[in-house]
């Protein structure tokens, strides 16, 4: 019986010490760790149980490829979302999007949590606002963002993954 309840002290000791916690990367990490980067329409959202290594998606959001800036997508993909994570997620919505994406298991989902997914609109899309930006020394500046010209993002995510392959 003494064995037990130490085990239980022991175990009820360590268990904050096992609990996940999401890592949001600044926006040189998140480009540079992506796998696939690209301006997508998501035409569908639906509802559906899929489950890769990592994580059991709730959500399926199908779209076309408009244009790959990283990877070699193209035509209609499949983007899996809704996890049960609650200190982060991805959930998808149709309209035109910036998305940074990983693979889990095959199946295509984003990567960097929300900040991943970049919602397109009259020609401006939310970016980082710091360049400086990086969660480890400040991660309150990894989630301000400004409304750029989507051309400019693009052109700066180049010269990042230009950089990148040096």
């Amino acid at each position: 019986m003494r064995s037990f309840a130490l085990t239980c002290i022991v175990v009820a000791l360590l268990a904050p010490v096992a609990q996940a916690k999401a890592h949001f990367a600044g926006k040189r990490e998140m480009i540079e760790t992506a796998e696939a980067i690209a301006i997508v329409n998501i035409e569908k959202v639906e509802p559906v149980k899929r489950k890769g290594r990592d994580w059991t998606y709730s959500q399926r959001a199908t779209g076309t490829v408009e244009r790959s800036l990283k990877g070699d997508l193209k035509g209609e993909i499949e983007i899996y979302g809704d996890i049960d994570f609650i200190c982060a997620n991805c959930r998808y919505q149709t309209g035109r999007f910036l998305l940074f994406l990983r693979r889990d298991a095959g199946l295509w989902t984003g990567s960097n949590w929300h900040l991943g997914i970049r919602r397109i609109k009259d020609g401006k899309v939310q970016w980082f606002k710091d360049d400086r930006a990086d969660f480890d020394s400040d991660y309150k500046a990894v989630f301000e963002h400004q409304e750029l010209p989507l051309d400019g993002v693009v052109k700066e995510i180049g010269r990042i993954l230009k950089e990148q392959r040096r």
